[in-house]
């Protein structure tokens, strides 16, 4: 899966890799504060992926009958409109966007502390469990 992941990865942003590896450099610190960036990471990654794959738009889309905004800032709802698009299997679609919201609620939470100058307590297990995550999503997202 690895392989197939960093694979695809490169394909659609070559950066990913390499901050993956230095968010597990991050792991090997004994400072808490480095934990916390390494989870930091994997939201920009994210959004990077996420900007790879559905560009932002000004404009709010609709889905539904609902207006839903795909801007810069809404980084998950535009993954959730890729994998709508690209799965026709609707477990698979509920799982992943499951998976996601779960995790990028996660990642916004310690990104908002760290924004409101709040020291951001990760544990290294957390860090490690946020970052698995980060990689197994990004893994399903992209083998749609």
């Amino acid at each position: 899966m690895r392989l197939s992941v960093d694979t695809a990865l490169k394909d659609i942003y070559p950066e990913a890799v390499q901050k993956f590896i230095s968010v597990y450099e991050n792991l090997k610190s004994d400072d808490d504060e480095n934990w916390a960036n390494a989870v930091l990471t994997c939201r920009r990654i994210i959004k990077e992926v996420a900007d790879s794959l559905f560009p932002p738009l000004a404009e709010p889309i609709e889905v539904s009958g609902k207006l839903i905004k795909v801007g810069e800032d809404q980084y998950i709802n535009r993954l959730i409109q890729y994998i709508e698009s690209k799965s026709s299997c609707g477990k698979i679609k509920s799982d992943v966007g499951s998976y996601l919201k779960f995790i990028s609620e996660t990642l916004d939470n310690v990104h908002e502390a760290a924004n409101k100058g709040a020291h951001t307590e990760v544990t290294l297990q957390e860090a490690e469990r946020y970052i698995i995550y980060t990689y197994l999503v990004i893994g399903d997202v992209l083998s749609l």
